[in-house]
Formats: structure tokens, sequence, C-alpha cells
């Protein structure tokens, strides 16, 4: 038998547990350690949805990037997942911010996807030094439009956001998630254009000031990869548990032109 605790450990080994920001809340959220872990269920989020779906097929262990107690719970009610999971004597491990920060983590794994698409070089640097976003150089000029077309294809998105650059962009910010934060670290870097998600209405202004690209790609859509990372691991470190994915899809709806999509 597999167990919760022997499944931490092994994602503790690539994203430890140690590095969490100290705003975090990543760790076993739910259940204890002995707790059996043969079947798995990974999402990026632990909603009501998702752990109907895990619930659905058995599994005994969800595992998520965004962790499903952030805030501190002041009621407890049976339309929370953390109510839900406990319900169901699931156990549930959220591994946040290591994740983001891992060397192979989630920014990789983005690099990765993006890297023949956009012609990136290697890596160069960090944002702030920090881990959480990366920055590549690309062998060619873009220009925003045809950058963000590009970034919809390969991510799958409905929607990208963009404000046009007042120069060519080749040197590129890559950050996983809400890193809109990391804009005025872009700038200093020299960046031409930063790419993530959740841009809040003062980064555009910030980025068009700066005469900087700034691209938002959507949360969920920087993010999905984390699953399949989560995924490709503990199925190579436990070939023979039943390892499944989350099939929710992108949470927000959109609409354009009178059509929602």
């Amino acid at each position: 038998m597999i167990t919760v605790g022997e499944v931490y450990r092994e994602i503790d080994r690539m994203a430890p547990f140690c590095t969490q920001e100290k705003w975090d809340n990543s760790g076993l959220l739910v259940g204890d350690a002995h707790m059996p872990a043969d079947r798995m269920y990974i999402s990026l989020d632990l909603s009501n949805a998702s752990v109907a779906a895990a619930r659905a097929v058995g599994a005994q262990l969800m595992v998520s990037h965004h962790p499903v107690i952030f805030s501190p719970l002041k009621q407890l009610v049976p339309t929370d997942p953390v109510w839900q999971l406990a319900a169901a004597n699931m156990a549930a491990i959220c591994v946040h911010t290591p994740l983001d920060l891992a060397e192979g983590g989630i920014n990789r794994r983005l690099y990765d996807r993006l890297r023949d698409v956009l012609d990136l070089q290697a890596v160069t640097d960090t944002l702030g030094g920090s881990g959480f976003g990366w920055i590549a150089e690309s062998r060619r000029d873009w220009n925003a439009e045809r950058l963000a077309q590009s970034l919809q294809r390969v991510l799958g998105c409905q929607v990208v956001r963009y404000c046009p650059a007042a120069r060519p962009i080749r040197k590129i910010a890559l950050c996983s998630g809400s890193g809109g934060s990391f804009l005025h670290d872009a700038i200093e870097q020299g960046c031409d254009g930063l790419i993530t998600g959740d841009i809040k209405h003062d980064c555009w202004y910030g980025a068009r000031n700066a005469g900087m690209a700034l691209f938002d790609c959507g949360h969920y859509h920087t993010e999905l990869v984390a699953q399949e990372l989560l995924a490709e691991r503990l199925r190579t470190a436990f070939p023979d548990a039943e390892i499944i994915c989350d099939t929710q899809g992108d949470p927000v709806s959109y609409v354009w032109g009178g059509t929602e999509k």
C-alpha cells in the first residue's frame, strides 16, 4: 500500500515544502500521513467540482497546486471543499510556492512549453533573483500582437490581454500565475516583455509608461502545467498507483462579439 506520507516525501524531494513563502500554506492540509494513496487525483485547484470528480473515481488522495486552506477558516460548512474532502475520507496535499520556486517546477515547464514557439534561448536570469519568474532571450524580434497570438495558441487560452511595446520584443520575462508584482523587476532588468496572468489595472499603465509589452494569459492557463508536472513525477515514483488528472477546465467563461466562449 502506498501511503500519503510517501507521496508527501516524494513531492518534497521535487519541491521542498520548507521553501514555501511565509504567507503560503503548502503541505498535507487534509488527512494524515498513514492514509492510503493508491489512487490519486491531480488538479490545479481543489474545488467542489474537482473533489466530486475525485470521489467519483474512488481517489484516496488529492494533490493540487493551489492550497485548499489558504486564509484562516473561521467557519466550515458543507459547501466548503475541505468539508467535502473530510466527508469522503480523502487526504489533500497542496504544493504552491515550493513548486513555483523549484528548479524543475512550474516556471521551468512554462519555459519549456514556450521555448520552441517563441524561439527562446537558454534562461539568463530570474525575476528579482527570487526564482518565481525566469528571463530568456528570443532569437527573433516580436511585435506584441504576433506574440499574443502565439501565446494563445500554445497555452490554449480563450483570451490573451496585452499591452503593446514601444520597441521590438526580444528579452522576455516569464512568470506563471499572478506575476504582475514583478513588473518593475522586469523593467529594471531590461526586459522588453513580461508574460504572466492576473494583471491588475495599474500594471498596464506601468508597462505602457515604460514602453514594455505585457501579456495576461490568465492564472489558469499559465499554471495548468503544474498538473501535468505533478502527475509525471508521481507516475514515475509510484508506477503501481492509479493517477487521474482533473479535466474540469478553466473556471472562467468569456464573451466577445456577442458570443460566449
